[in-house]
């Protein structure tokens, strides 16, 4: 059985679908049957989702012509 530590590891650097097929199962197994993990998952992907929203929303009221701007601002050598 895999400790938490290791699953939230796993979990919050998004390496568990990258891992191998037996660990993912473990990681899945612990999940299944640990409360505290699976609140964290569910916590970390709320996370994850709200701040994908304000990134989409920042960058919707972003003038289009922000990045010309500031090219024009830099040094040239």
């Amino acid at each position: 059985m895999m400790k938490c530590r290791e699953v939230s590891t796993l979990v919050s650097t998004g390496d568990v679908e990258t891992a191998p097929l037996g660990r993912r199962m473990r990681v899945w197994l612990h999940i299944a049957m640990c409360r505290h993990c699976r609140r964290f998952r569910r916590q970390l992907e709320q996370l994850r989702q709200r701040a994908r929203a304000a990134a989409d929303e920042a960058a919707a009221a972003m003038p289009a012509d922000l990045p010309e701007r500031v090219l024009r601002q830099l040094p040239r050598e």
